[in-house]
């Protein structure tokens, strides 16, 4: 008996040996456990859902887009990941298979909270290539913007791996008759949510992908090209040059990290965060309607030392597709080598690390003297951010003690910043904000801009000031109104100090007119085409078309006119015009065949 009265009449539950048998053959309830489990799953795609409906509300003004559109995308990845853990609770199933079931799991998890992650901070998806590129320095990164050395790092793996490592490799099942049947069906019906996704209804649709769609969407950039294509392909570009006074003035250019127009009143109005750089502009020459020719630091790069618009060659990672720079290593033509020809000191000086992105070895090929970052001991007094970099306050001293030394000879000297890198951090005060990092970048670029007016600079001395790339942050909806969808992603500020008179410039112009302008200024022949302008001297010509290298979609080019803008989808011999313009076949001839021109120059069989 299970219970006896006592001599108080009082009925007593009794703890009897069969009541030990009894509770070792009945095994817990898992489904405690089990609804856990589950919202630790659901809990970054709801993330996800609230993040993009808000990103996409922004545009459009419509809720629950966003939202429902990611449910239907991510239904199939949550498919596969719902699949292999319903697979590793098999009662059939042995240890091994379990425990291989679940780690993959776990990756797969792993790999979508990553990127959901990447879109918010970065405004892409996580893709191969870029796993690729930047796995040898996301570590360093990680260190340097948490502020967190090797043991923390390793506590906070641990804490992540332990648990889930012994997850994988435990026992825990259940029980052949409390297995449920109806949840594999209803995993194995996910996929059809995918039915009500809708790719057409938004511009930005890529935002909503799941990540597996994503890389497989884009991996068209990689199609090679066939060699009856490449034998046949032809593409000829008409080159107009003009005569011009060479000037041998001494040239800084001062590329400034994810400067945007919409951080300034002047170029956009949309916020004033810039009245340093405002003030300047407004003294010299603006170029309000100017376009950055890709969406990374080393597009900018690219486009300003070298003139080549950054549209790299079809590739795969066996050769070399994920190297940075990839296929513009010791490019002849590049500014530091043509100015060097005409006698200049050529200098490359940045605060960051120059081994990310191999950006040190990249500048030698192409021909600069000198070249300096991080590790300069003047940077030793300094804090250091991410990149390794002292703040920029701490570089433009390092530039201004350059320009001294260089007192009987004319110097190009390119200035690469860092303080204004994502994520936003003040390096004055340490908070996390973008207008406070903005600020921060503008008061230091207004501080260098009136040191080199009391050392005379401007007497025989040029300065550009431009941005590198749009920030990696979601466009804002009043860039969207005022720019246009495809644009508002590429417009950044320019600004030319020359010592001339004021003027604003509100005809189109691009990066790397800024490498055109520079040559023709100290050749005395100035040259242009539909693809290339001239921003400096007594006849500014903008170019007809401007090629932007997308970040949201990266097999597609943007090709943007003074009111128009096309899309062009690279895809080796299909490399086609998507999207409503132009209409007629002769101008999609002439973008289709000049995007195929820049990439067969690269092109490494």
């Amino acid at each position: 008996m299970l219970y006896s009265r006592g001599t108080d009449g009082i009925e007593k539950f009794v703890f009897t040996p069969e009541l030990l048998h009894l509770h070792l053959t009945i095994k817990p309830n898992p489904f405690p456990n089990m609804i856990k489990l589950a919202l630790l799953l659901v809990a970054p795609l709801l993330l996800k859902c609230l993040y993009v409906d808000s990103f996409i509300y922004h545009y459009t003004g419509t809720r629950l887009l966003g939202f429902s559109q990611v449910l239907a995308n991510d239904a199939k990845f949550y498919c596969a990941l719902l699949l292999l853990l319903y697979g590793s609770f098999l009662p059939q199933v042995n240890r091994l298979l379990t425990a291989l079931l679940r780690l993959s799991a776990f990756i797969l998890f792993a790999v979508y909270i990553i990127d959901y992650v990447v879109i918010v901070n970065f405004n892409t998806h996580l893709t191969i290539g870029d796993a690729v590129k930047y796995a040898d320095y996301s570590y360093r990164y990680i260190q340097q913007i948490y502020r967190l050395n090797d043991l923390s790092i390793f506590i906070i793996i641990a804490f992540i791996l332990a648990p889930s490592i012994a997850f994988a490799v435990s026992k825990y099942k259940i029980s052949e008759q409390r297995y449920p049947k109806l949840p594999v069906f209803i995993i194995a019906g996910l996929p059809l949510a995918a039915n009500f996704s809708d790719d057409h209804k938004y511009a930005h649709s890529w935002i909503y992908k799941n990540i597996i769609d994503y890389n497989l969407i884009i991996l068209s950039e990689s199609s090679a090209y066939s060699d009856n294509f490449l034998k046949s392909f032809s593409f000829n570009e008409d080159l107009h040059c003009q005569a011009e006074n060479a000037e041998n003035k001494n040239i800084i250019v001062l590329m400034v990290e994810s400067l945007s127009a919409y951080h300034s009143r002047y170029f956009s109005g949309i916020n004033n965060w810039t009245p340093n750089l405002d003030l300047i502009a407004s003294h010299n020459q603006a170029f309000k309607n100017f376009y950055a020719n890709g969406f990374i630091t080393e597009d900018g790069e690219i486009a300003l030392l070298t003139g080549l618009q950054p549209v790299y060659p079809p590739s795969s990672y066996a050769d070399e597709g994920g190297v940075s720079f990839h296929s513009f290593f010791n490019i002849q033509n590049s500014l530091p080598a043509l100015l060097k020809k005409q006698g200049y000191q050529t200098e490359f000086l940045t605060s960051a690390d120059l081994d990310f992105g191999n950006t040190g070895n990249w500048a030698q090929s192409i021909g600069f003297d000198y070249i300096e970052g991080h590790d300069q001991p003047e940077y030793d007094k300094w804090e250091r951010f991410h990149f390794q970099a002292a703040p920029d306050e701490a570089l433009y001293l390092r530039v201004l003690d350059r320009v001294k030394q260089h007192s009987r000879r004319n110097f190009f000297i390119f200035v690469k910043t860092v303080s204004s890198h994502h994520p936003y951090i003040n390096p004055e005060n340490k908070h996390k904000s973008e207008s406070e990092a903005i600020r921060y970048t503008d008061k230091q670029i207004g501080r260098f801009y009136r040191q080199l007016q009391d050392n005379g600079f401007f007497n025989n001395g040029l300065l550009v000031i431009v941005g590198d790339h749009h920030s990696m942050t979601p466009l804002k909806k009043a860039e969207f109104d005022l720019f246009g969808q495809f644009k508002a992603a590429a417009k950044i500020p320019l600004v030319i100090a020359d010592g001339n008179e004021a003027a604003i410039e509100n005809r189109q112009f691009q990066q790397i007119d800024v490498f055109n302008s520079l040559r023709g200024l100290v050749s005395g022949k100035q040259c242009y085409s539909d693809w290339n302008g001239v921003l400096l001297g007594k006849r500014k010509i903008p170019p007809k078309y401007v090629v932007y290298r997308r970040g949201d979609n990266r097999d597609i080019v943007s090709v943007f006119t003074e009111n128009e803008d096309a899309q062009i989808k690279l895809d080796g011999d299909d490399t086609q015009v998507v999207g409503s313009w132009p209409e007629d076949e002769a101008t999609q001839k002439i973008l289709t065949d000049k995007i195929n021109s820049l990439r067969i120059r690269h092109y490494i069989q």
